[in-house]
C-alpha cells in the first residue's frame, strides 16, 4: 500500500543566545587585559562603550512599555491585573536596590577609575550631592514619576515614568475588554519590532 508522504517538519530555530553570553565574557576579559596592558588604548576606545550603553538605554523604555502593557492588557481579571502591576513595581525596586548594592560593593573593593586623571572634575562631588539634597524628598520623587505627556515617558529616558504609563495603558486596555484587542495586537507587533532592534544592537 502506498503511504502518503509525511509532511515536512518545521525546522527548529537554533538558539544563538549562548553566543551572546560567550561574547560578553570575552569582552570582559579583553577589557581587563587592555586596561592592564594598554590603558591609553582603553581610553581611546572608551567612546565605543559609551555609544553601546546609550543604544541599550535607548531601548529600555520601549521594552518596558510593550512588555507591561501586553502582560496586563491580556489579563481579564482585575484582581490578577492589580497583582501583576504591584509585582512589577516591587520587582523594579528590588532589582534597583540589588544593582545599587552591587555597585557599592564593587566600587569599594575594586576602586574603579583609580589612577585616572580626573582633576577637571575635582570638587564636583559635593556640588552634585548638594543638588540631590535640594531636589526634595519622597514627595518630589513620587511627583517625578508622573510624566509631562503620555509620550514623554518613552523619550526622556525615565524608567519609572515608562513603567507608570505602561501600567495605566495596560489597565485601560484591560478595562476595554474585547474592544482593546486590536490595540493589543498592534502593541504586540511593536514589541516584535522593538526586540528585533534590540537583537541588532546586541
Amino acid at each position: 500500500m502506498h503511504r502518503p508522504p509525511a509532511p515536512d517538519e518545521p525546522k527548529k530555530k537554533r538558539d544563538r543566545t549562548h553566543w551572546l553570553y560567550i561574547a560578553v565574557i570575552v569582552a570582559v576579559v579583553a577589557g581587563v587585559g587592555v586596561g592592564i596592558l594598554a590603558p591609553e588604548v582603553g581610553k581611546s576606545v572608551g567612546v565605543l562603550g559609551t555609544m553601546f550603553v546609550a543604544l541599550i538605554k535607548m531601548m529600555i523604555a520601549p521594552v518596558i512599555f510593550c512588555t507591561i502593557v501586553l502582560g496586563i492588557g491580556s489579563v481579564r481579571k482585575a484582581a490578577t491585573v492589580g497583582k501583576v502591576g504591584g509585582l512589577a513595581f516591587v520587582y523594579f525596586l528590588a532589582m534597583s536596590t540589588f544593582a545599587l548594592g552591587i555597585g557599592l560593593v564593587v566600587g569599594n573593593l575594586l576602586h574603579p577609575g583609580e589612577g585616572l586623571n580626573v582633576t577637571d572634575n575635582a570638587g564636583k562631588g559635593a556640588e552634585l550631592a548638594e543638588k540631590a539634597h535640594e531636589s526634595g524628598g519622597l514627595l518630589d520623587f513620587v511627583q517625578g514619576i508622573i510624566p509631562t505627556t503620555l509620550f514623554s515617558s518613552l523619550t526622556e529616558g525615565s524608567v519609572l515614568q515608562a513603567l507608570f504609563v505602561a501600567l495605566l495603558v495596560g489597565f485601560a486596555l484591560q478595562g476595554l475588554g474585547s474592544a482593546g484587542e486590536p490595540i493589543l495586537r498592534g502593541i504586540e507587533h511593536l514589541q516584535k519590532l522593538v526586540f528585533k532592534v534590540l537583537v541588532m544592537i546586541l
